[in-house]
């Protein structure tokens, strides 16, 4: 890995008119460390690295990984400006993940970018705490902290001097990570997990959405009995219903909540079966609807070559080596090479924990309309291996409960987000329901009623690990036939949440439907959060950030002779005072980005060319010098005497 980084930014925003063009606008990561050689220990004290700009520290995790890393600094001022970078491998894809300054890990390698964490650090000894990925680091693997740029403030110059900090410890905390990550449930799925999400402001007036969830149904009764599938009944005419023996049970997608398939990625299928008896050996395959004629339609290959497929299609079933042999031994010509030949379980016990991760080729194929399924079927078991007894059709062989994660990413329209400190507790063990749910007034959040919401992140927290987070979402509409207010009609799962999640909410098409006068989530409403179910009793809800739009207006104009409709888009007003970025903080990329416009409008004005350039709304809030007169290097002094102390409000007012 190579440092490409060849010049940090210089915290003097005086200096920055001659210097922007060198600025960086990212930390790009992950970069190469250089002197002290990668050590392992889970507390190292009595270190003595100095870190100054484009300085690297590179260690490696304890052999039983890690949950956090706390690294102890050394500085001789107080108030000392300090940025920096931390990378992580993990032990599997993407192998690498970077520490972004908003707090979430993205992927790293080449051509990623991710910005640096900025903090001031306390005279003497001052300490950074990073919670490592929730999917888990690779234990004894490498891990990188980076300075990026470290300054202290002189008077006698009026300036930010260069300076550098001690590093004089590294301590890590948590331990027993495994290779994988491990749920709750004790099976791991390799696909996305519930609880993750991603966010992209399109600069278009629209922004891109994803969110991973579960859901989970329990207290089924859905009887497997061995030996008895679809192609015997088929085979002899019959037809199947509920009271027929079967070896297998489709679960439809609409009965865990997912109406609208529009975006909707299904990631995994998680199955508990139960018996009366021990199980020695358990076999299982699994399927799902597909495209007619698709490469992942394992039936429709089947026409007009197997006895009894003429009509069959829309469906991948895995299928052991043996009949897909014999399929192909009669000329059936899979689209797919590889296709799942089913798991096993060996000392699977009375409660056997079943997970199917659907295959990204399947993904690409797949329905997963309200109607659409997806299938578990039981192969074949054993009760005892020293007598080789087999589960027979008179055994109880029982599934108990399902989940299904799958991801939903939504194009939606976009104006800004309002994020609230709530510092709610809750409590899944009380009887009464106002204490288990968090209801709160979209006005409270800060929602007008002309601001149209289309998605929601509630940040939790716990003292202990919550494990699985089982919680419901309503929110308050204008429609009368339900009663003004939406609930989701199937509880949400976050597996192994750990002592914090944070929950996207994509509001359902239901009540933000593609036409806007289908949009009927009401801002004189309330929005509602409960927590039913966790491993900790109590969780916290610390923040909500509501994601929203506002709609065009439209204003017609009639005379006598001619009418005339003007559409204009409504005007932004100040989100954040200094904050030219609009990423909800105010720091020294604010001031940069300013200067940044000025000394290069082609690449960081309005219509920049580049990715990060000034916005509408970033010039509103970055107006804090003599307000009304515009983007100019006055405003970038002016968050820099802010950022200092040398000012404590914005914008900044002359008496």
């Amino acid at each position: 890995m190579k440092n490409n980084l060849s010049k940090r930014v210089r915290a003097s925003v005086l200096s920055l008119a001659m210097a922007v063009t060198a600025i960086p606008a990212y930390a790009y990561a992950p970069v190469t460390a250089a002197t002290l050689n990668p050590v392992a220990e889970t507390s190292l004290k009595g270190l003595s690295k100095t870190m100054k700009v484009d300085s690297v520290y590179e260690g490696t995790f304890p052999e039983d990984g890690a949950t956090s890393v706390t690294i102890t600094l050394s500085t001789s001022y107080s108030g000392q400006s300090f940025s920096y970078g931390f990378g992580c491998s993990t032990a599997e894809s993407p192998y690498w993940l970077e520490l972004d300054k908003s707090g979430k890990w993205m992927e790293g390698g080449a051509g990623s970018k991710v910005e640096g964490t900025a903090c001031k650090l306390d005279k003497a000894t001052s300490t950074i705490t990073i919670d490592l990925p929730k999917e888990g680091v690779k234990p004894g693997g490498t891990f990188e902290f980076r300075c990026y740029y470290s300054a202290h403030w002189d008077n006698s110059k009026a300036d930010m001097v260069d300076n550098s900090v001690t590093l004089t410890g590294v301590e890590f905390k948590g331990g027993g990570s495994s290779s994988s990550s491990s749920s709750s449930s004790g099976v791991s799925s390799k696909n996305k997990k519930s609880g993750s999400w991603s966010f992209k402001d399109n600069k278009d007036g629209t922004a891109t959405v994803s969110s991973t969830v579960t859901k989970q149904l329990d207290d089924l009764d859905y009887k497997l009995t061995v030996g008895y599938d679809e192609d015997y009944y088929t085979s002899k005419g019959e037809t199947i219903d509920e009271s027929t023996p079967i070896n297998s049970h489709k679960f439809k997608y609409g009965d865990f909540g997912i109406n609208d398939p529009e975006g909707v990625t299904i990631e995994s299928l998680y199955v508990v079966v139960e018996t009366d008896f021990d199980v020695d050996k358990f076999m299982y395959g699994c399927g799902t609807n597909v495209e007619l004629g698709s490469a992942a339609d394992t039936e429709y290959a089947k026409r007009g070559k197997v006895d009894g497929k003429d009509d069959a299609g829309y469906w991948y079933n895995e299928m052991g080596e043996d009949s897909r042999e014999e399929f192909e031994d009669a000329g059936v010509e899979f689209g797919i090479k590889d296709i799942g030949e089913g798991t096993t379980l060996e000392g699977a016990g009375k409660y056997i924990e079943c997970l199917w991760d659907v295959p990204s080729e399947v993904q690409k194929c797949q329905t997963a309309g309200s109607g659409d399924s997806i299938g578990f079927q039981f192969w074949y078991g054993t009760k005892d291996a020293s007598k080789y007894t087999e589960i027979d059709e008179d055994d109880d062989v029982v599934i108990t409960s399902a989940a299904l994660t799958y991801t939903v990413t939504k194009t939606i329209p976009y104006t800004k987000s309002i994020k609230t400190a709530i510092k709610k507790t809750l409590d899944c063990t009380a009887s009464s329901d106002s204490k288990k749910n968090l209801e709160v007034a979209y006005s409270d959040l800060g929602i007008e009623p002309d601001m149209d919401v289309y998605a929601i992140r509630f940040d939790v927290s716990a003292k202990k690990d919550i494990k699985k987070l089982v919680y419901g979402t309503g929110t308050g509409t204008t429609s009368e036939v339900d009663k003004y207010w939406y609930q989701e009609p199937v509880n949400s799962v976050v597996l192994e949440a750990g002592k914090s999640a944070e929950i996207m909410w994509i509001l359902p098409a239901e009540v933000v439907g593609s036409e806007p006068a289908k949009h009927i989530v009401n801002p004189d409403g309330n929005v509602v959060f409960g927590y039913y179910y966790g491993e900790a009793d109590t969780i916290t809800v610390d923040n909500i950030e509501v994601y929203y739009a506002v709609p065009e207006t439209t204003t017609t104009t009639t005379t006598t002779t001619t009418t005339t409709t003007t559409t204009t888009l409504a005007q932004p007003k100040v989100t954040k005072w200094g904050d030219v970025n609009c990423d909800d903080t105010v720091d020294l990329s604010d001031a940069v980005l300013i200067m940044q416009s000025i000394s290069n409008p082609n690449k960081y004005g309005i219509n920049g060319s580049h990715s990060s350039h000034i916005t509408e709304q970033g010039k509103i809030n970055g107006d804090v010098n003599a307000n009304g007169s515009g983007i100019t290097s006055a405003d970038a002094t002016t968050l820099q005497r802010y950022l200092l102390g040398a000012i404590s409000t914005l914008p900044e007012s002359y008496k």
